[in-house]
């Protein structure tokens, strides 16, 4: 009988803290990649609970202290686009900001309505 399938690189019934769903429990060392934190660029998984590439769905552990590795892959840091650049006063009124809140009678300078 021909065994191909090599052991996991992490023992299951060892002491080490990895966490439950790691890849290093179900896959040798060359079955998966070591990421240094969570990314949008390797996802999760909410069908079987793993975070995969999005390119080749190969396995991603994202606790690289935690198995004892070195990272092989760094996140690329996502921010949220730039605001609009707001004009004063919005369109067709250049120069003025627009007011949110209504005009009341009785205001010091501000004509009363009649």
């Amino acid at each position: 009988m021909d065994d191909d399938a090599q052991a996991p690189f992490i023992d299951p019934e060892s002491d080490y803290p990895c966490c439950w769903f790691c890849p290093a429990l179900r896959f040798p060392r060359a079955g998966f990649l070591v990421a240094d934190r969570p990314s949008r660029d390797w996802p999760f998984d909410a069908a079987d609970g793993f975070r995969y590439t999005v390119d080749t769905r190969t396995p991603v552990c994202v606790h690289p202290g935690r198995v004892g590795l070195e990272p092989e892959r760094t996140a690329r840091t996502y921010g949220d686009p730039p605001l609009p650049d707001l004009e004063p006063g919005g369109p067709g009124t250049p120069g003025r900001l627009r007011r949110w809140w209504p005009r009341r009678p009785g205001r010091p300078g501000m004509p009363a309505h009649r």
